[in-house]
């Protein structure tokens, strides 16, 4: 993955993320819990890799880690882990408790 620092705070990238997962989940993006999993809004995988396409185009980034979501299933978790990418730091575990 090409990592660069960039000029979005950790805020736009947690709202690039709410407006995708709330787009794919039909609900609007006020309506959206960050800290409540992907799956309470019914995304499936082919949910997940709709919003992962989108986000990967949103932030420009490349080949990024293709369990990311599994991994960090929640915007918040999720936004932390895409701001770590951005900016070339190691992802850290996921902090939802699965693991």
């Amino acid at each position: 993955m090409s990592t660069t620092r960039t000029n979005l705070t950790l805020d736009d990238v947690r709202n690039i993320l709410i407006k995708a997962v709330a787009a794919e989940a039909g609900v609007t993006p006020v309506e959206l819990e960050t800290d409540q999993p992907f799956t309470h809004y019914g995304l499936d995988s082919m949910a997940a890799l709709s919003v992962g396409m989108e986000i990967e185009d949103a932030l420009a980034l490349t080949d990024p880690p293709v369990d990311l979501l599994w991994d960090h299933p929640t915007v918040d978790s999720l936004a932390e882990a895409l701001w770590q990418l951005l900016n070339g730091e190691p992802l850290a575990e996921a902090t939802d408790g699965r693991r």
